[in-house]
């Protein structure tokens, strides 16, 4: 069994007897190529440590300028709550005026059984 004519396949130069090509074998690469990637991934290496260096540094600031401005709020938001809590107890007192009041009318309002 072979190919058609009854000929034995040959395997040709650069191929394995099942028809698989051989790996071609590594070449380095030239040095200018190298030194020149070497160069492009320390950039890249730089700018990465640049961007995170800045990274810390703004989150750094932005920590100082909340802290500055909590300290700002802080006596604003005790006040406010304070007004929200005497707010919140004068509407008590109307509230229970006002129930009081209406208890009042009703009793009024209400006819006396005669005895």
């Amino acid at each position: 069994m072979g190919t058609p004519g009854g000929r034995a396949r040959v395997a040709r130069p650069g191929q394995v007897a099942f028809g698989a090509t051989r790996h071609r074998p590594e070449v380095p690469l030239p040095l200018w190529l190298t030194i020149l990637l070497g160069v492009f991934w320390l950039a890249v290496l730089v700018t990465v440590a640049f961007t995170v260096w800045r990274l810390v540094a703004n989150l750094k600031a932005l920590m100082v300028s909340v802290q500055a401005l909590a300290e700002r709020l802080t006596p604003v938001l005790e006040e406010l709550a304070n007004a929200s809590q005497e707010t919140a107890e004068h509407a008590a007192r109307l509230s229970e005026r006002a129930a009081r009041a209406s208890e009042q009318d009703q009793q009024a309002a209400r006819p006396r059984r005669p005895r």
